[in-house]
């Protein structure tokens, strides 16, 4: 069988999977407790609680709605929250334990809550990246999530004068394409600071870039003393030669360096963060992309131009509360303001304004979109550098003071 059909026809199954786990009645992941009822007569019933008071016990058994009058109860345990009861097993099973990871996401499946569920099938392909049920279990964990989200979005109520319907489009005077966005060359400077020469893209230095730099750093440490040495070095990956850019501070150079693909940490932001809740969420027109968004606004449209997202993200980076507080934490990147905006008001340690019509994004710090987002932080370039860019917001940024910048 290709690889081809393989993949469709188990996309396929884990679409009906997802569609099962999600259509469960009663699955309310914020919600759902489990309860078991020991009856006078020795019989055992164990069901999803729906609520509990002196007089009787409502249980969701198998969908069927089951109520115990109390004096029929010999004894009855009702079971921790899932994310906690989740949350003491977590703490016993290794990052490297790959069946033990899968066997807790396969748990958490069966309880609706496929985003605890992807960051363990996540590590357990790190642990073992050849592991095919953790491979079929992430795709159905991933279009179950899908369906949670969209079964989550509440519905429009046209002519409802308190919850009128937003419009589908910007006003005219509101349009995507006034926002003002950095230029090509601004995107291929931020590539270049933000290469990890560990991993880096696909670059094309020119040969003439090279000997500039040769004759313009002559003396100095790295520049090779003989003709075979520069040569050498020309004929070397961009990788190493960006590395001796790097260690000249030929600052004036960066701009020839061509970066043709997306270092890994703006990769993340454009697929995990932009690309996820954060065009659909914080960036879409009823929040920081339209006219009355505040001091943060974002750029809302086409997603997939490097152009929009890098201007977000450049946004985000020069953004400073009223208190002068950035909206990302490097050194503690979980810790940012920007992610536990996301959360619940309740889980969050800088909680979003009340706002009418506002949503978490995230439903716990363990949502595989906040640990994304944590990732995306905490694989930037440290300390950060100081883009050469000369670029105007439409609304003012108030940053507070000047954070220590990289030398890079």
């Amino acid at each position: 069988m290709s690889d081809g059909i393989r993949t469709a026809r188990l996309l396929a199954a884990g679409l009906v999977l997802a569609t099962l786990l999600v259509a469960r009645p009663g699955a309310q992941p914020e919600e759902q407790r489990t309860a078991t009822v020991v009856l006078q007569d020795g019989q055992v019933m164990t069901g999803e609680l729906v609520s509990e008071s002196d007089d009787e016990i409502v249980l969701l058994i198998s969908g069927v709605r089951t109520t115990i009058a109390t004096e029929r109860i010999r004894e009855s345990y009702i079971q921790p929250p899932i994310e906690e009861r989740y949350q003491r097993i977590r703490a016993t099973i290794g990052d490297d334990d790959a069946e033990q990871l899968v066997q807790i996401a396969e748990w958490l499946l069966a309880r609706s809550r496929p985003d605890l569920a992807i960051a363990d099938l996540e590590a357990a392909l790190r642990a073992d990246p050849f592991h095919e049920r953790a491979r079929e279990l992430l795709v159905v964990a991933r279009e179950a999530l899908k369906l949670l989200e969209g079964r989550d979005e509440p519905e429009p109520e046209p002519g409802n004068a308190d919850n009128p319907e937003p419009p589908a489009r910007p006003a005219p005077h509101e349009k995507a394409e006034d926002f003002p966005l950095i230029t090509d060359d601004d995107v291929n400077i931020i590539r270049v600071y933000e290469v990890d020469l560990e991993n880096p893209p696909r670059m094309v230095i020119d040969r003439d870039t090279m000997e500039s730099v040769f004759q313009d750093f002559a003396g100095q440490p790295g520049i090779p003393a003989t003709q075979a040495g520069r040569e050498a070095l020309l004929q070397a990956s961009p990788a190493e030669q960006l590395s001796l850019l790097f260690s000249l501070r030929a600052r004036e150079y960066y701009p020839q360096v061509r970066v043709l693909a997306e270092p890994g940490a703006l990769e993340r932001f454009r697929d995990d963060v932009y690309g996820t809740w954060l065009a659909r969420g914080c960036a879409s027109f009823r929040c920081h992309g339209g006219s009355e968004a505040g001091r943060l606004r974002l750029p809302r449209a086409r997603k997939t131009d490097p152009k929009v997202y890098l201007t977000a993200m450049l946004i985000l980076e020069a953004y400073r509360t009223g208190e002068g507080t950035p909206l990302l934490r490097f050194d503690e990147p979980a810790e940012s303001i920007l992610l536990h905006a996301g959360l619940p008001r309740h889980l969050s340690s800088a909680p979003h304004p009340e706002i009418p019509g506002w949503r978490p994004v995230f439903r716990s710090t363990n949502d595989s979109r906040f640990r994304e987002g944590v990732r995306w932080i905490d694989a930037m370039y440290t300390p950060r550098p100081d883009y050469p860019i000369d670029y105007d917001p439409p609304t003012a940024m108030e940053p507070g003071e000047a954070e220590p910048r990289s030398p890079r």
